[in-house]
C-alpha cells in the first residue's frame, strides 16, 4: 500500500526528468521506500520499465545518475530501499546494523514493488537491472517467473568472498552456532557499525577506480546520515549463506542474462558468477577490465556505454515473450 511522499536527497539536474520518492508498506507491514523516474516530456511510447535493485547498504539516490540515464533512452525506472537499509524500517535497535532473518523477506519488499508498478500502470515490458544483493534477490525472483523480461546484472551476489582466510572453512558453523546462541542480532565476524563510505579512502577501497564516482557516493551518505549503513548481522550472513547455496544448486531460469563483472572483484565470489554464467544458456557473462564491485559507479562516459548496452540487449530480449534471445 503507498502511504504517502518520502524524501528524496537527489539533486533535479534536469527539468526533462520527473523524480519522486513515496513509502510503501509490504504484506508484513515493513515501511521501505521506492523512487521513481519518468520524463516529464510527452512519451507516445515508452521502451518499459527498469526495476533497479540495489545491493546491501544502498538507497535510492546511489543509483540516480543511472536512472536518468535510463529516462534519457525511453524508459521509466522504479527502484526501493530494501528494509533494514536506507530510509526502510530497520529491525534492531542499533540502526546501524543491516538485518534479516530469511531473505524470502526481501521478496515481500519486491512483490510489493511489483504490485505498486501494477497500480502505477508502468509500461511493460519489464526488465531488471540487480546489483550485488540485488543480483541474489533478482535470480530468486526469475525463478518465481515473475513479470520480467530479461534481467542485467552487475557484480552479482551468487556467492560470498570471506576475507579472513582463517573464519573461511567455518563460516557457517559459526553462524549457525551464533543463531543457536542467541547472538544473531550481533555484527558478523570482521564487521563494524561504520558505513564504508564513510571512513574509507579512495586509495584501496573495493568498489570504483574512478574517484569523481567515490566522492559522489561518499558524499551522499556524509551529508545524510541516515542513510548510512555498518555491516550486517550474523543472522544475516547465515541467511545469505543458505540463500546463495540453496540458488547454485538450481538450474538458470529460462529468461535472457547480461552480466557485468569487474576483473578486480573482492566482495562477491567471481567463480560463481561464471560457474553460473557458463551453465545460464541465453546468458552473456562480459568482463570489464580494470573495474571493481561497482561496474555502474565509473566515470560519466562509460556509464553512459554500459547502459546503453543494456538497453539494447532489454530491447533484443523484448522480441519474444519467454526473453529468450
Amino acid at each position: 500500500m503507498l502511504e504517502g511522499k518520502a524524501p528524496l536527497y537527489y539533486e533535479n539536474l534536469s527539468f526533462s526528468i520527473n523524480r519522486t520518492a513515496h513509502w510503501l508498506y509490504t504484506i508484513d507491514k515493513v515501511k521501505v521506500r521506492i523512487g521513481l523516474w519518468e520524463s516529464s516530456k510527452h512519451e507516445s511510447s515508452p521502451q518499459g520499465t527498469v526495476f533497479i535493485l540495489p545491493g546491501r547498504t544502498e538507497y535510492i539516490e546511489k543509483y540516480g545518475k543511472t536512472a536518468d540515464i535510463f529516462v534519457r533512452l525511453g524508459y521509466r525506472v522504479i527502484t526501493i530501499d530494501w528494509r533494514g537499509q536506507g530510509l526502510a524500517d530497520r529491525s534492531l535497535p542499533d540502526q546501524m546494523i543491516g538485518d534479516v532473518t530469511d531473505f524470502s523477506e526481501y521478496q515481500k519488499d519486491l512483490d510489493a514493488l511489483i504490485h505498486e508498478a501494477h497500480k502505477l500502470n508502468l509500461p511493460k515490458p519489464w526488465f531488471l537491472l540487480a546489483h550485488s544483493m540485488g543480483g541474489c534477490i533478482a535470480l530468486r525472483a526469475m525463478h518465481r517467473d515473475l513479470a520480467f523480461v530479461s534481467a542485467a546484472f552487475t557484480g552479482p551476489m551468487w556467492g560470498i568472498v570471506i576475507q579472513n582466510a582463517l573464519l573461511r572453512p567455518f563460516a557457517k558453523t559459526i553462524a549457525k552456532t551464533a543463531k543457536m546462541l542467541s547472538l544473531g542480532t550481533n555484527y558478523a565476524p570482521s564487521t563494524t557499525k561504520d558505513c564504508y563510505c564513510a571512513v574509507a579512502e579512495f586509495e584501496g577501497n573495493t568498489l570504483t577506480p574512478d574517484p569523481d564516482m567515490w566522492a559522489y557516493i561518499c558524499d551522499k551518505v556524509l551529508q545524510n546520515p541516515e542513510l548510512q549503513l555498518g555491516g550486517p548481522s550474523i543472522r544475516w550472513f547465515e541467511a545469505a549463506l543458505r540463500e546463495t547455496d540453496d540458488l547454485a544448486s538450481l538450474p538458470s531460469p529460462k529468461q535472457a542474462s547480461l552480466c557485468y563483472l569487474g576483473d578486480k572483484e573482492q566482495i562477491v565470489s567471481k567463480s560463481r558468477i561464471i560457474e553460473r554464467m557458463k551453465s545460464w544458456g541465453n546468458g552473456r557473462l562480459i568482463d570489464v577490465p580494470n573495474a571493481k564491485h561497482e561496474i555502474l559507479m565509473m566515470h560519466e562516459n562509460f556509464q553512459k556505454q554500459i547502459v546503453s548496452e543494456m538497453c539494447e540487449f532489454f530491447q533484443a530480449t523484448a522480441t519474444t515473450t519467454a526473453g529468450v534471445n
